[in-house]
């Protein structure tokens, strides 16, 4: 997927395939989850509101079906884990 880097603390990037209404987002941490069923709309507000990781937490996590397809580093160095969940 071609990333769109985004200008946040928490959100490093995301990708938007129209076709299967996927948005896959990228983490600073370098976990990547992707919501499934979300409106183009939806992802097109993503890259134009002035906070794009206020905008995720409202309007995307929570609200559509989510995987996660890679682990991220916490804090302390260590891989996060794989977690599969239907939030909302």
């Amino acid at each position: 997927m071609p990333w769109r880097a985004l200008q946040s603390r928490h959100l490093n990037g995301f990708d938007y395939d129209p076709e299967s209404r996927t948005l896959a987002i990228r983490f600073v941490n370098g976990a990547v989850y992707h919501y499934r069923g979300v409106p183009q709309t939806v992802a097109d507000t993503l890259t134009q509101t002035g906070s794009p990781g206020t905008y995720f937490h409202e309007k995307i996590r929570g609200n559509y079906f989510e995987v996660k397809v890679a682990d991220g580093q916490t804090k302390s160095g260590r891989r996060s884990t794989n977690r599969f969940r239907r939030r909302g």
